[in-house]
């Protein structure tokens, strides 16, 4: 199957803003009437040895194929229910799950998926079944045109959030929105092209994503070897004093931070710009930062006396350091109280330590420090000098830098490449998606 671009001759307006036009041929119908039952799930009670069955939730869903994941049944969540609600909540093939609670900012609430499984199964609270008619239209057809409507933010359109929870007003979507079908037989072909096609374009992107897991564990290995061996081939070495890094070169050493690091709590210049410590973008200006995330400039006026000036080739500790967040300067300005400010000391060439602060390594032992009692606990100048640090000659550091800096960035790119790769399909799934729901491309 393939499909074609319809000529405009056999298009009409179909009267919805986001749809457009539509085949000559293909009709306007209610969503709320090609639904012939609609129920609310349940999250039932505490499975009891002898009364559970399984229960389906958001966390089940796979919305790139728009069905519920491929799971052994012993991976899913088994409750108990009272006859009534089983004989009320039990899903059936083809019938569509809709998410109307929980939601993200970058996962909306309004997701729907078919239920396409041989097990019997209930669904959690937190969505909606609804079950076509299948006179009327074809499930997985409707599937795909939610799955539109989602794309193109229509379903956003019905979201409510007073809390932190988002939740979705289906009762008025199905009331107000229109899908636009053809025959049942033209569905059915839509329904079966997409999901050859899509499969196509998730296997590919599936591979991209492996490409690029791969390439990170190569990034982590060059940047792991290169800071605590070298790059000099055959080298003789020796057992470490630290528990963090196994052998070392003969001629390299462990030693204490303190040693190499000094703390700074230098108060800010009168001309100092505010600065942000970032993992993404590492140390930029507060200016900077919200531009580049489309956000809200926000610059303190109050508190930033007792805020600590920074120098190029300072160090910075982020609040979330034990995610990576020990971030390399190469900007003055001012930064919060909240960090911890360090200044390199004789014997150290700062890129060859912002390449070593980064490798897996030095940032599971600096994670060893702390006992993460909150989210987002503060790793202070204590927790940076419990983990000793490589004496490494002034010179093989530089070397090191240099292989890295040149090395580390090839990487990225084909890093940078797959990611590209994967928005571009990804963007081409949902274009392709939109147009044969709608008919602007027919399937033949």
């Amino acid at each position: 199957m393939k499909t074609v671009i319809r000529p405009e001759s056999e298009m009409k307006n179909s009267g919805i803003e986001w749809v457009g036009e539509i085949p000559n041929s293909w009709k306007n119908i209610p969503l709320k009437r090609i639904i012939i039952d609609r129920a609310g799930g349940a999250w039932g009670s505490e499975p009891c040895e002898n009364n559970s069955i399984i229960c389906m939730r958001i966390a089940d869903f796979d919305f790139d194929r728009g069905v519920f994941q491929n799971k052994n049944e012993s991976e899913l969540t088994r409750r108990s229910y009272e006859q009534s609600q089983v004989n009320k909540l039990l899903l059936q093939t083809n019938d569509i799950c809709i998410e109307k609670s929980g939601g993200g900012e970058k996962t909306p609430v309004g997701r729907a998926v078919l239920f396409d499984k041989a097990y019997d199964a209930l669904f959690a609270n937190f969505m909606d079944r609804i079950r076509i008619d299948s006179d009327l239209a074809f499930p997985k057809y409707v599937e795909y045109y939610l799955r539109a409507m989602y794309f193109l933010s229509v379903t956003t359109l019905y979201i409510k959030q007073t809390t932190g929870i988002q939740n979705l007003n289906l009762t008025s979507l199905l009331q107000k929105e229109v899908i636009t079908i053809p025959s049942i037989s033209e569905q059915q072909a839509i329904a079966d092209y997409l999901d050859e096609t899509c499969s196509k374009i998730d296997k590919i992107i599936a591979e991209a994503k492996t490409s690029i897991d791969e390439y990170k564990n190569l990034r982590e290995s060059v940047i792991s070897n290169a800071t605590t061996y070298g790059i000099k081939k055959n080298r003789c070495v020796k057992f470490s004093s630290a528990e963090w890094v196994l052998e070392i070169p003969t001629d390299w050493d462990m030693i204490p931070a303190k040693a190499l690091f000094s703390q700074s709590n230098e108060r800010k210049h009168a001309d100092d710009v505010q600065l942000t410590a970032s993992q993404k973008y590492g140390i930029i200006s507060q200016v900077e930062y919200m531009k580049r995330e489309n956000s809200r400039i926000v610059i303190a006026t109050q508190g930033i006396e007792n805020w600590k000036h920074v120098e190029p080739n300072d160090f910075i500790i982020s609040l979330r350091s034990f995610q990576g967040g020990l971030e390399k300067s190469d900007v003055s300005g001012c930064i919060t109280w909240h960090y911890v400010v360090l200044k390199p000391n004789n014997g150290v060439y700062c890129d060859y330590f912002k390449w070593l602060f980064k490798s897996d390594k030095y940032i599971n032992a600096l994670q060893g420090t702390c006992n993460f009692i909150r989210d987002g606990q503060d790793l202070r100048f204590s927790n940076f000098i419990q983990v000793p640090l490589l004496a490494v000659p002034i010179e093989e550091q530089k070397e090191i830098a240099n292989y890295l800096n040149k090395e580390v960035p090839k990487i990225d790119s084909l890093i940078t490449e797959k990611q590209s790769l994967i928005a571009d399909l990804e963007a081409y799934k949902k274009s392709l998606i939109y147009e044969v729901v709608t008919g602007k491309r027919k399937v033949v």
